[in-house]
């Protein structure tokens, strides 16, 4: 039978051998493989490239004809060139192809990760090789990546204070940090391969003694969750649990991440206030003094039996209504005003106010204003004591002396709030609104040299001011409590320290949500201003060395551009080297700031001021912590925080440097927004000045279009949706413009 191209296909099979029958056809076959293969593939014949597909083409950036003859070991990285030589003694050796990896340079000088299988063959007497190349480098990338967050993660867990534990399905315990075998007092081994049930008293574990039962009978999971263990030695422990449940979309739930928070101190103390709050109620209930205790609403909670007498009233007149009901209407009202404000500024007061009787007559009497607080130093409630003042001689306020506590001390322990920012170097604390600092972390405590012991709950943080700085400080905490959009969010004074020494500081404050608290992170000038000074000393010694060398070159402006340029080349490698999953951010950020910049009209210096002001102005990301940087998941208020005063740090940096252009002004500015709601400064409209304009919309973009740690990409089109939507609110709508214009009209690209 004679074989055509018109019947090839029906007489073709899986054991016909196609080279044999139909050679001109297995030629064609073989062409149009390696030209729509999805690999690079090439031939070579005593190393010199005599044939490249297109892949293989599209991987290096060569052409055909400028890799026709070329040296094929050229492409390869020095350090992997043996690789090949090596491998063909295995390939005689074994009778197959031989699979490595290594690096190559791309025609552009790119570094690529290269997977490649070569075979041998005779033809023509001459053995040709045959490779084919897998472009690998996102994979390595990956791994990269995956081992850096697997290292990461490794510290983290062991590293944290409070118990971490990953537990199976089955409740066994997969892995423990010490924090957990200190809490519980056994061996890590000992835990390991046993089961969470094991560690439970008898009613808990009928209660919760399966780890998913446990979990899907919550009704809110992210929150903890309250239950008891066994000690090795046999204590019960009080832990508060937070149960994350980490799985597979596709196989389903694998095992529970589980964090134990150990609140048996709490527990006692809750248990012995109870107690102490029912003997304090029969201490007032029996007391000679007319007294009523309020919610800091001003509304009366319990009283005693003399307010009783004096009023006329029994218990049920008083208990729920405000105490504004019991002033006359003849008389003013605004009683709980006056009240705050002896409370906020912790003067424990005697004031003169009218009560009126059930009777409907009018009592004049003295009010004496007292509070309890909790651990924290949180009032809680009022305790409002009455003295009738039958002389009603006019009587100023009596401030009672400032060291004077509360007549009666009911401290109230409650659980800190955890602090992600405890290992954090930046210094951190949390202020009540009374100024009482409710925590600290270890960075304040070395900048201090106090110990947190020493200061949570027992010291105002307005006692860690000079005194040439209070009044100021004072003056900003009064216009927060009146509007807090007015008073300042960043500013500078000198800490005093525990050896009575004086740091210069910057702080900046924002508010904790649905707390009444205040976040302020604290960052130390002497850092920037030592190494000022080491710089100066350099510089001075650069000076003397090339005037007794007679050397001018340094002094020439070509020179002096060039540091300058290779100065915020290095600065802005320290940012990626500190926040790697950005690397490239700047430099992007850079290019399209000019490009905007550019089609605004402005000149070449106003240009490299920019350029300049972009590839460096997230600098002060150096003070933020990496495990906050790289986090994958969702940040916490305080997290956020923390990482806000970057353009505040970056500020502090760049400020001693005397560029040409207001490079510091513009990294400061670059998280503002039109409408006030950016930060560091709250600043509005024509207050920002346009290099921070155009910087801000240039960084939102290119943000938006690129992967973070918490997320992927969103795409160019969803950030150029976000800069349109907001022009004129929160972006400047000429810069807006020219933005879009550049993406839809222009073919720009990063």
């Amino acid at each position: 039978m004679q074989v055509t191209r018109s019947n090839f296909m029906d007489v073709i099979s899986d054991r016909t051998d196609v080279l044999r029958i139909l050679p001109e056809a297995a030629a064609e076959l073989c062409t149009a493989l390696f030209r729509n293969s999805p690999a690079g593939i090439y031939i070579t014949r005593d190393g010199k490239f005599i044939y490249t597909n297109i892949e293989f083409r599209h991987i290096t950036g060569y052409s055909q004809d400028e890799l026709s003859g070329k040296d094929y070991q050229r492409l390869i990285n020095p350090r992997y060139r043996q690789k090949p030589k090596q491998n063909i003694a295995s390939f005689f050796e074994e009778d197959e192809g031989t699979s490595h990896e290594f690096k190559i340079t791309t025609r552009e000088g790119k570094q690529r990760w290269i997977a490649e299988k070569i075979t041998y063959f005779k033809y023509g007497g001459n053995w040709l090789t045959l490779g084919h190349w897998l472009d690998i480098t996102e994979h390595h990338s990956v791994e990269k990546a995956w081992r850096e967050a697997e290292r990461r993660f490794q510290l983290a867990f062991e590293d944290l204070s409070t118990g971490l534990t990953i537990i199976s399905m089955e409740n066994i315990f997969l892995k423990v940090n010490k924090s957990f075998c200190d809490m519980v007092g056994y061996e890590e081994r000992e835990i390991l391969e046993s089961r969470y049930d094991d560690m439970l008293p008898a009613k808990e574990r009928e209660a919760s003694g399966d780890i998913m039962s446990l979990f899907l009978s919550l009704d809110k999971p992210e929150l903890p969750v309250q239950r008891q263990l066994i000690a090795r030695d046999g204590r019960i422990i009080w832990v508060a649990m937070s149960i994350s449940l980490i799985g597979d979309n596709e196989a389903g739930p694998s095992y529970f991440i589980v964090h134990f928070q150990d609140i048996t101190e709490q527990k006692r103390i809750e248990e012995g206030l109870k107690e102490e709050e029912r003997l304090y109620r029969q201490v007032v209930d029996l007391s000679l003094e007319p007294v009523a205790i309020t919610d800091l609403d001003c509304h009366i909670t319990h009283t005693s039996g003399k307010l009783l007498l004096m009023l006329g009233c029994k218990k049920e007149d008083l208990l729920g209504n405000s105490l504004a009901s019991l002033i006359p209407h003849s008389q003013p009202r605004d009683i709980q005003a006056s009240i705050m404000d002896c409370v906020s500024n912790k003067q424990q007061k005697e004031i003169e106010i009218t009560l009126q009787r059930k009777d409907g007559s009018e009592l004049p009497c003295r009010m004496r204003i007292a509070w309890i607080d909790n651990e924290l130093g949180t009032p809680t409630c009022l305790i409002l004591s009455f003295r009738v003042d039958d002389a009603q001689e006019e009587h100023p306020f009596v401030d009672v002396a400032p060291e004077t506590q509360p007549a009666t001390s009911v401290r109230e322990k409650s659980a800190q709030p955890a602090m992600p920012f405890d290992i954090a170097p930046t210094a951190a604390m949390l202020i009540n609104q009374d100024t009482t600092i409710a925590a600290i972390n270890t960075g304040f405590e070395v900048l201090s040299g106090y110990s947190k012991e020493e200061i949570e709950g027992k010291k105002s943080w307005i006692e860690f001011v000079a005194g040439d700085d209070q009044p100021r400080l004072k003056r900003y905490h009064l216009m927060r409590q009146i509007d807090s959009e007015s008073a300042p969010s960043t500013f500078d004074f000198k800490l005093v320290c525990r050896d009575g020494s004086t740091r210069d500081v910057v702080v900046y404050m924002s508010p904790v949500q649905d707390t009444g608290q205040l976040s302020a992170t604290l960052i130390d000038l002497a850092t920037h201003r030592k190494a000022e000074i080491a710089e100066k000393e350099a510089q001075d010694e650069e000076i003397g060395y090339l005037r007794q060398t007679g050397e001018r070159v340094v002094r020439s402006l070509e020179q002096l551009h060039k540091t300058v340029r290779d100065i915020v080349a290095a600065m802005a490698r320290i940012i990626e080297m500190r926040d790697p999953y950005t690397a490239g951010h700047q430099e992007r950020v850079a290019k399209l700031a000019v490009a905007i910049a550019g089609e605004m009209g402005m000149s070449e210096e106003q240009l490299e001021g920019i350029e300049i002001a972009a590839k460096i102005h997230d600098i002060g990301k150096v003070y933020v912590p990496m495990e906050i940087l790289s986090k994958p998941g969702t940040l916490t208020a305080i997290e956020r925080q923390i990482i806000q005063t970057h353009a505040q740090g970056s500020y502090e940096m760049l400020k001693p440097v005397e560029f040409p252009w207001p490079v510091a002004e513009v990294s400061l500015q670059h998280h503002e927004r039109l409408d006030g709601s950016g930060y560091p400064r709250g600043l509005k409209g024509d207050d920002i000045c346009i290099d921070a304009r155009i910087l801000m919309v240039a960084d939102v973009v290119e943000a938006m279009a690129s992967p973070r740690p918490y997320r992927p990409s969103l795409g160019i089109e969803a950030a150029l949706q976000e800069i349109s939507e907001n022009a004129g609110v929160l972006y400047d709508e000429d810069v807006t413009a020219i933005c879009l214009s550049l993406f839809r009209e222009k073919d720009f690209s990063f």
